[in-house]
């Protein structure tokens, strides 16, 4: 089954302005006059003008590329931050409606900056709202990191936005080396293409549902994209997996997953709105992770620590005596806890627990004791407990299990698709 996508900028229209600088160069293309031309007349059989068919299509489907666009930074207008951008030879300023609107620096590294809610380039006020920006030769660098494809630099009515264009198994190669492990085998980093790819397509139609100037974040938030790396093992994953993603109802799906689920069924989680994403809704635990390192976890904090941490959230605290989970959900995730205090219980939500400790509170699933003047949380798992199980997949790998059966396990109704220009 295939889904025909639209991975362009046209929805983003208003993004395509060029800035222009008066005083830059332009860069112009002389027409040159053709050279005269022979046609060779060649007798072919049927099966030969098929087999030509064939190659033209496949280098023509070669070229196709769909595209990602991936919010590397934001910031106000009125914030002072520039954003220093890097180029081997130089850069191309242009418009992507008009491509012949080209403006050439040579400068190695430019800065943007925004003043008076307008974008400046160098110092120099931008003529329009928004503008492409290409290398003239290797990657694009933003801070120490590189980049394939090209830069968007564009700005709303609030912030402006550097914006990565990048074809969409570029930026599934450089994911799968963040949101993977050292080490994994190529039947496991497999999987977590087709996931990612999942993902990344439906937050592709999300966005243009939206209008957001963007498809994903570069950060965790989404799935954490750092450009270009020197993994090249992974390419093999990329390749054989090229194109395809998992898809419910002819719709890519939004392929959650976490490090470790810790053995919980997700189907009894709260507050999440399995009629939307019916695939998350697993009725059955995960066994599989039980033999990683990850599956049970502890954390010990003095009083004293505790207190300091949740004084963020409740400035008011003094004098933390103990914390009591009072409320989980039918899966076991904690959704209250009380903050004991020698005068009163201070009610705070389990996801801010989790947010305040990040550090060392790895998931939903945990119990609470006291012991002296110590705190002990005691927990299973590593993340939201929603979709792939990425340590239970490695185990299934282990175990001899292919890429489709584990992902058709975490991802139950779920068909394989794949993308069509």
């Amino acid at each position: 089954m295939t889904l025909k996508l639209r991975f362009n900028l046209i929805i983003f229209s208003f993004l395509l302005g060029a800035a222009l600088p008066a005083d830059a160069k332009r860069s112009r293309k002389k027409n040159k006059p053709k050279k005269e031309q022979t046609t060779q007349v060649v007798e072919q059989s049927p099966a030969d003008i098929e087999q030509e068919t064939k190659k033209i299509e496949a280098a023509q489907q070669k070229k196709k590329k769909f595209h990602v666009l991936v919010l590397l930074a934001e910031k106000e207008l009125d914030d002072e931050q520039e954003w220093l951008l890097g180029a081997a030879k130089g850069f191309v300023l242009h418009d992507i409606q008009n491509d012949r609107q080209q403006v050439v620096l040579e400068d190695q590294k430019i800065a943007i900056s925004t003043a008076h809610k307008l974008i400046y380039v160098n110092g120099k006020r931008s003529s329009k709202n928004s503008f492409a920006l290409r290398s003239l030769k290797g990657h694009l660098a933003y801070g120490i990191k590189h980049y394939p494809g090209f830069f968007i630099v564009a700005r709303d009515t609030k912030k402006a936005y550097l914006i990565n264009v990048v074809d969409i198994e570029d930026y599934l190669l450089s994911v799968l080396s963040s949101e993977g492990w050292p080490g994994w085998p190529l039947e496991m980093n497999k999987v977590l293409a087709i996931a990612c790819r999942s993902y990344v397509t439906s937050m592709v139609l999300e966005a243009q549902v939206q209008g957001r100037l963007y498809h994903v974040k570069s950060t965790n938030a989404h799935q954490t994209y750092r450009g270009v790396h020197n993994k090249g093992h992974l390419k093999e994953a990329i390749e054989q997996t090229r194109g395809i993603f998992l898809g419910h109802n002819e719709k890519p799906i939004l392929a959650m997953f976490d490090a470790c689920c810790g053995g919980v069924v997700p189907a009894k989680i709260a507050g999440v709105n399995f009629s939307k994403a019916p695939y998350l809704k697993r009725n059955y635990a995960c066994k599989h992770c039980k033999r990683c390192k990850l599956y049970e976890w502890e954390a010990s904090y003095n009083t004293y620590q505790l207190e300091e941490y949740f004084k963020e959230e409740i400035p008011s605290l003094k004098k933390l005596r103990d914390v009591i989970v009072t409320k989980k959900d039918p899966a076991g995730l904690v959704q209250r806890v009380s903050l004991k205090t020698p005068s009163r219980h201070l009610p705070i939500s389990g996801k801010k627990i989790y947010s305040l400790l990040k550090n060392q509170i790895k998931s939903f699933y945990y119990s609470v004791s006291k012991k002296a003047h110590s705190i002990v949380f005691k927990g299973r798992g590593y993340g939201h407990h929603l979709g792939l199980c990425q340590w239970g997949a490695r185990e299934m790998v282990r175990d001899g299990w292919d890429h489709k059966s584990i992902l058709s396990y975490y991802y139950p109704g779920t068909t394989f698709m794949r993308l069509k220009p």
